[in-house]
């Protein structure tokens, strides 16, 4: 199985294109892998609350800005251990906003044999698409590009929105783990305005990733790959994160010919972590931007206190 994992991770490394995607990326999605496949929504042991925001490209006029809050939580029905949650996702970039709400569930199974878990998952939402067409100002004479009076272009500021829905699954063991997700699987058409139509393309992701151990018992290394597609064309973001007394992280990563990153974080107390990344251009990017800033702050809580057994004073019953 070991060398299965390995040698499919070798062979989605092979790619050699790069696309625009609809959504919002993330260098630092694994730390949170529910914002990319809904199996992992309530993987943790408890109630987990996660920001993110991204500035993408800084010193573009218009260049993404991608903010994230989602929050997700393990639940039991008898004996059947399920997880829930909810994304509300922002990505400003150029004259449009997308806006994304996602409410996501998923099913685990463990086995006990060798404590590994196989987790299906679904999420279901809208996409909420704003164009500030007021903010278009075309060249009062026709080019090859344009009609100054081109229906195509808004005028003013039109919105429109579409059912979402998406399908994950992912297999888990102690070292090492795969998942994989279908998003916008039906394909959400979204009017803008009387003269726009516009769909959202399917959108394929495989992630994977093993953890190192070392001798030095505060030292370990995570890998991590995630590879998307539309099926038009590639890219994959991999990455190694070097982990310290289970209390600071520090690592590398590489986008397809996008970027390099390079992150840290730590953990404040129990349960509360922050981490920061700064993506340096690897293409011509870096003669008109100095990188993308991106960062997370994540909070890992109990919704119930467990009971203490300690007996009250009976001055106080």
């Amino acid at each position: 199985m070991k060398r299965l994992f390995i040698g499919i991770l070798l062979c989605f490394t092979f790619v050699c294109r790069i696309f625009a995607q609809f959504d919002g990326q993330f260098s630092q999605y694994m730390h949170n892998f529910c914002i990319v496949n809904p199996a992992y929504t309530g993987g943790q042991d408890m109630m987990q609350v996660t920001i993110m925001q991204r500035t993408q490209w800084l010193g573009f006029k218009g260049a993404p800005i991608v903010s994230l809050l989602s929050a997700d939580a393990p639940f039991k029905i008898g004996k059947s251990e399920h997880g829930a949650g909810v994304q509300f996702l922002s990505d400003i970039f150029g004259v449009f906003n997308n806006q994304q709400v996602n409410f996501s569930y998923s099913y685990k199974i463990k086995f006990k044999k060798n404590g590994n878990s196989l987790g299906l998952g679904a999420h279901l939402g809208f996409i909420n698409v704003i164009c500030h067409g007021d903010s278009i100002h075309l060249d009062k004479v026709s080019s090859d590009y344009h009609e100054v009076n081109d229906d195509a272009i808004p005028s003013t500021e039109v919105t429109g929105i579409g059912f979402d829905m998406g399908l994950g699954a992912q297999y888990s063991t102690l070292k090492w783990r795969v998942g994989f997700s279908a998003l916008h699987l039906n394909n959400p058409k979204i009017k803008l305005g009387e003269n726009v139509d516009m769909r959202v393309k399917p959108f394929f992701m495989v992630n994977g990733g093993y953890d190192f151990a070392t001798k030095n018992p505060n030292l370990g290394f995570r890998a991590n790959l995630l590879v998307a597609t539309d099926l038009t064309s590639w890219t994959f973001h991999a990455s190694l994160l070097a982990d310290i007394k289970e209390k600071y992280w520090v690592g590398l990563g590489y986008r397809l010919q996008d970027a390099v990153s390079f992150s840290f974080g730590l953990k404040i107390f129990e349960g509360f972590k922050m981490g920061y990344t700064f993506d340096l251009p690897n293409n011509k990017f870096i003669a008109k931007s100095i990188g993308s800033h991106e960062i997370f702050a994540s909070y890992e809580f109990a919704l119930v206190r467990e009971k203490s057994k300690s007996y009250k004073s009976i001055r106080i019953l």
